[in-house]
């Protein structure tokens, strides 16, 4: 069956790398990208005749149309403009779900996180349980991709090299505690308060995309919903943290632990303060004593990952 993949919403830096890796497949599946804003679809896409660039709003059920698509590839992103993060997890998820059965969609992939099976407990992944139950048993087919951290996170680090006494602060605690990490989605950077794209960013991105562009393009349905884990190659704390950057730099960081009685300040320096707690959350149910550390498991239901945290880093430095 030809594959006719709608991606909403195509500006997350998740479905920008999933498009590109779609339109380098030699099956040459048709794309349908849905923008707020159409002049957000990045030029290189509009050169391709199977790619096409939409107006639809995920926050405006009327404004989504995925007639002619048998397949789609939601992206639930977070919000930061006071709404609750449930009730926006909420609206936007029953939006799509009406969509997706009005156009009788057969395949439906939903990228989420690792730990948002939990109903409580992991902040701002709310976003991705909410989702996620809501959509489970929307279509006949659905794949759920749970990747955990993200490489791409830690780009910021990058920026202190421009500082006479560069310094990391990291949350990775205690200090031999170590995390999958791969190569994805980008929290909001600290410098940047204004800048609230979406929790996901690009490079460590390619293990991803990757992952997702096989998922909407395979053959054979896996047993509906089926859930998978995409993780880096290997598992990463601080002092690696420490050392990649140093490597990319060529300049000596000094690191410096931020506990969990110092992670409500830290938030409230990245995002708007309303969200803050939440943020706090998500980062403590993924250290050592958390509720989503014990899924830091490579398994069956597991990918591993090829790409390392320098590399990523290393793709994004700009002296």
């Amino acid at each position: 069956m030809s594959r006719h993949i709608t991606v909403i919403p195509a500006s997350t830096k998740a479905g920008r790398e999933t498009i590109r890796t779609l339109l380098e497949s030699e099956s040459k599946p048709t794309i349908r990208a849905v923008y707020r804003d159409t002049s957000k679809a990045p030029p290189e896409f509009l050169k391709h005749s199977n790619f096409e660039a939409v107006k639809g709003d995920i926050g405006d059920g009327d404004s989504l149309d995925f007639t002619g698509s048998n397949t789609v590839f939601y992206i639930p992103p977070p919000t930061y403009d006071g709404t609750d993060t449930g009730d926006w997890a909420t609206r936007a998820g029953t939006n799509v779900k009406k969509a997706l059965e009005k156009a009788n969609i057969q395949r439906l992939l939903i990228l989420s996180a690792i730990g948002a099976h939990n109903s409580s407990g992991i902040g701002v992944l709310r976003v991705n349980y909410i989702s996620d139950e809501l959509l489970k048993d929307s279509v006949p087919e659905v794949s759920i991709v749970r990747p955990t951290y993200f490489h791409e996170d830690w780009a910021h680090l990058l920026d202190a090299a421009k500082e006479e006494n560069p310094t990391i602060y990291s949350w990775v605690t205690p200090i031999d505690y170590k995390i999958p990490m791969v190569c994805k989605t980008s929290k909001p950077s600290r410098k940047r308060k204004e800048n609230h794209t979406n929790l996901y960013s690009k490079v460590g991105l390619k293990d991803v995309a990757e992952n997702c562009a096989d998922a909407l393009l395979a053959e054979t349905a896996k047993p509906s919903p089926h859930y998978f884990n995409v993780f880096g190659p290997r598992a990463y704390g601080s002092l690696d943290l420490k050392e990649a950057v140093e490597e990319i730099t060529g300049k000596k960081y000094e690191l410096k632990l931020v506990e969990k009685d110092q992670l409500l300040d830290y938030w409230k320096q990245i995002v708007p303060e309303f969200y803050a707690e939440e943020f706090k959350e998500m980062t403590t149910c993924g250290l050592a004593d958390g509720i989503i550390a014990k899924n830091f498991v490579y398994d069956e239901n597991t990918v591993r990952g090829k790409v390392e945290l320098v590399d990523a880093l290393r793709s994004l430095y700009k002296k």
